[in-house]
């Protein structure tokens, strides 16, 4: 197999003797006149001036900083000159653009990388060096690629003419300062935003300058001031306007491997990032071939790994730690980071990752330089970690990875401490939680991220491979924790009720769950005899089909464009979610009723129980319920190959969808409890009734849902829970006690206003507002529940950055919900093909018979409430246009 730019640096080469070739035959032509003007006049006088060369003549004058290295770089005047070897044009190397320091905490934090590096290479052309963009999407295999080539000739980023040649000719001379000081945005330091937020810049050219260069044996450095102008937008409203921004950005670029690593395919049953690629073949057509990415670690004695030996890597994966760490994270931070060589120890390889401090005095080391991977220090108040990594895009080897830790990431482990361990471990119930609490949890995000870094993705199927029952277990919590994978986002056992922990109970992750030992395994083992890439594919593909008959070994997907498989979500645990759901709600209610006593005497000014009320009610709560409501519609779906103990998907059973239905309205109708009267009246909060403010925005979104049930209906078949079942079971949670004479409470009667409000709302009524039906799908009762699901988003509940989840996708049925393809592969989230359906009959055949229910009901003697009843009524009968 060969790629479409495979004879580019062959190319250059020819090239450039060409331009030599003819430079000399001009200076031969010269030679040879001046030879016959010789021989017919007096020979003139020698002359003696030295003449300035094109190279000297170029830094003449100038005070000239220099850094020898891969590329020499001579700084002067605001610009860097690089001398490039001749031997390096049509390499390939990686670009990668690092935050060094920022204007304004918004934009970013040092050490960030925003983007994927650029592969590119240098090439000569009729004295003109140009950076081309590699691209390795499609590659040519065969003896036939035809016009294939053509269509993947690698665009031209910028070009330079030569300036000069170095005095041993080995060098070319020219001026990429402006390639440092552009606007490209493959290169700006702004990470994404999403969700409610959105950004533009604008680049201020005259506003930035060169900071700096330098040289090392395998790579250079290049720093720019780049400034830009900020226009931020929250909630729509607009935030800042061109706010100044000016940025230190750090550009290195290195060399890829002279010798490609052999790559390994990869398997979407298991969760590795991934390099993808399209073979082209004359004969075989186009076809996605992925890599699987990873290090390169080699056995140091490939005869005594044979024997089944431990053995040190040729090249150990080391990872340096920022020494402005608070001293009390970094032990934790270390044991983060080398737990995963229990994985490698089981595989043959010992020290495999290795840690060390920032070297102190050391002029070469440098953490914003790509050749070092490093954990990062951000002292900011963002919550969050992240671990990405930079690749070979033509195999997958990874080259870099740097973990980013932000100072906030304890306070949103604090908070999950507090709300979800209290009840069963009293170490928690604290405004003030020690380290000696909060650093397992710090060792638990360090492995996780590491675990990106080593090319695993988020395994979010792995804790519901967990019993809940087993949640609370002793002997099982002690040898599982809460999953069995690290790469989940199981936080803390929030199962587990008062008096477990005294039991013995876990409450925490495990250091290494025995799925990611697995994927390890299957990552990183050198097979015997270092067979081909074809025949490893086969020796894993057996390896993967065994292993996943267990459910622990079982893969499942992150969602991000809503919840379809209930198996897959964030921040869940068990296998039953009503069953842990209900766990949760009994210990979050525990928690509201105590905590005021619990930190009253270290919470002087109400700060943290503030804060704490808030996020009980806001995001904890919300999140725990929609657990339970992607039951509602949901499909369980697993990568499935020939002969794998289980089919590619499975609908939520029945009386599993009507279990759910029921527990999240009994839920939403019991929640007085979020109604804190010592605590609100403490901390001004004034904004209302808690339990009717959910009720009022949550079960409106439920009934929504109902139509998602669409989803599992079609799939089912005859079995299935169908949304008119459902539709039937919300009637009678509605109405049952009310039509068998018993006094509604308030927050029943609360209920039922949200229901008439829903059915008088949608296309089965036959209201019109300015002579078109109002839509089903309110913007202004969603924006409630979008700002809960930011909120939760904000707090790590689900990965910052990602795609925000729009409700809009999920319930609106006016809405088009087919979604894309079939199966996912190895995209991050699996989809089916589900066109809504149009239940407008379901909803007006409800809105009559609530009409009639209503009739029956204004008959009863129901005293303070008989008006409320009245206009409920008369709010149907202007729906159903009744005079």
């Amino acid at each position: 197999m060969q790629t479409l730019q495979s004879n580019t640096h062959h190319t250059s080469c020819i090239q450039y003797k060409g331009m030599r070739k003819k430079l000399g035959l001009l200076l031969g032509i010269a030679s040879f006149a001046m030879a016959i003007q010789a021989n017919g006049q007096k020979k003139p006088a020698a002359d003696t001036t030295k003449k300035v060369t094109p190279y000297e003549k170029l830094f003449k004058g100038k005070n000239v900083q220099t850094s020898k290295g891969m590329i020499t770089l001579h700084q002067a005047q605001g610009k860097v000159y690089f001398e490039m070897p001749i031997q390096l044009l049509g390499k390939p190397m990686l670009i990668g653009s690092v935050t060094e320091s920022v204007s304004h905490s918004d934009d970013g934090a040092a050490g960030e990388q925003a983007h994927d590096p650029l592969c590119v290479i240098f090439e000569e052309k009729d004295s003109i060096i140009h950076i081309r963009q590699m691209n390795y999407d499609q590659r040519v295999g065969g003896s036939e690629p035809g016009d294939l080539q053509k269509s993947q000739v690698a665009p031209i980023l910028a070009s330079y003419k030569i300036l000069a040649v170095s005095p041993d000719s080995s060098s070319l001379v020219f001026d990429p300062t402006n390639f440092f000081l552009s606007g490209n945005t493959n290169m700006d330091p702004y990470m994404p935003v999403g969700g409610l937020e959105s950004r533009r810049t604008s680049f201020k050219p005259d506003r930035s300058l060169l900071a700096g260069a330098k040289a090392f044996k395998d790579n250079i450095t290049i720093s720019s001031y780049m400034s830009y102008g900020v226009t931020k937008t929250f909630f729509g409203f607009v935030t800042a306007e061109d706010r100044p921004s000016t940025v230190l950005m750090k550009r290195s670029i290195c060399l890829l491997p002279e010798v490609p690593m052999q790559p390994r395919l990869n398997d979407p049953r298991i969760g590795v990032f991934y390099t993808k690629y399209d073979h082209v073949d004359a004969r075989n057509g186009v076809e996605p071939v992925y890599y699987a990415n990873r290090w390169r670690l080699e056995p140091s004695n490939p005869t005594a790994y044979a024997k089944g030996e431990k053995v040190t890597p040729v090249q150990p994966i080391v990872f340096y730690i920022d020494n402005k760490f608070p001293a009390s994270w970094v032990p934790y931070i270390r044991q983060g980071v080398e737990q995963w060589n229990v994985a490698f120890e089981k595989i043959g390889f010992k020290d495999a990752i290795v840690t060390k401090m920032y070297p102190e005095n050391d002029s070469t080391f440098d953490p914003n330089n790509i050749k070092y991977n490093c954990i990062k220090y951000a002292p900011t108040a963002t919550q969050n970690a992240m671990g990405p990594s930079w690749v070979d895009p033509r195999t997958g080897e990874i080259l870099n990875a740097s973990v980013y830790v932000y100072h906030g990431i304890t306070d949103v482990l604090r908070d999950w401490l507090f709300i979800q361990t209290s009840p069963a471990d009293k170490r928690a119930r604290t405004a003030n939680m020690s380290m000696e609490l909060v650093g397992p949890s710090l060792r638990y995000v360090l492995t996780h991220e590491v675990g990106h870094c080593l090319g695993l993705m988020h395994n979010m199927g792995a804790s519901a491979t967990f019993p809940v029952d087993s949640l609370r277990s002793p002997s099982f919590t002690q040898k599982y924790g809460t999953t069995p994978s690290i790469m989940d986002y199981a936080r803390f056992n929030f199962v587990a009720q008062p008096g477990d922990m005294e039991k013995g109970v876990s409450m925490t992750p495990p250091p290494l769950g025995i799925y990611d030992e697995y994927a390890i395994d299957w990552l990183y083992r050198v097979l015997p005899g270092n067979p081909s890439m074809e025949v490893t594919a086969k020796t894993l593909e057996a390896f993967v089909s065994e292993k996943i008959k267990n459910p622990m070994f079982r893969y499942g997907k992150q969602q991000f464009a809503g919840n379809l498989d209930p198996n897959a979500l964030s921040e869940d645990l068990g296998d039953d979610q009503v069953k842990a759901t209900a766990y949760a709600m009994k210990n979050l209610r525990y928690v509201m009723e105590n905590f005021n006593n619990w930190v009253k005497d270290e919470d002087e000014d109400y700060s943290f129980r503030r804060k704490m009320n808030f996020n009980i009610i806001n995001i904890q709560f919300y999140w725990y319920l929609t657990h339970v409501l992607s039951n509602l519609g949901g499909i369980y779906q697993y990568e499935k190959y020939e002969g794998d103990p289980f089919p590619a998907y499975t609908v939520v059973p029945k009386a599993k969808q009507k279990e759910s239905l029921n527990f999240l309205l009994s839920t939403l109708e019991n929640a007085t409890w979020l109604n804190n009267p010592e605590i609100d009246q403490n901390i001004d909060a004034i904004n209302g009734n808690a339990a009717q403010y959910m009720q009022t925005i949550l079960f409106p979104y439920i009934m929504r849902w109902v139509n998602n049930i669409g989803y599992s209906e079609a799939k089912g078949g005859n079995e299935s829970y169908t949304q008119a079942e459902s539709l039937a079971d919300v009637f009678n949670f509605i109405w049952k006690e009310t039509l068998s004479g018993k006094a509604a409470s308030a927050e029943k009667l609360n209920m039922q206003k949200s229901y008439v409000q829903v059915l008088t709302r949608s296309p089965g009524s036959l209201r019109t507002t300015n002579g078109k039906a109002d839509a089903f799908v309110n913007e202004d009762e969603l924006a409630p529940v979008r700002n809960m699901h930011y909120l939760a988003m904000q707090k790590g509940l689900m990965p910052i950055g990602c795609s925000h989840i729009d409700e809009r996708t999920q319930v609106a049925p006016s809405q088009n919900l087919a979604l894309q393809g079939d199966k996912a592969g190895f995209e991050f989230a699996t989809r089916i093909l589900y066109q809504t359906e149009d239940i407008s009959h379901l909803y007006y055949s409800w809105l009559v018979e609530t009409q009639q229910t209503l009739q029956k009901i204004v008959q009863q003697p129901l005293g303070k409430n008989k008006l409320e009843y009245e206009y409920m009524l008369l709010q149907v009968n202007r729906a159903l246009k009744v005079k």
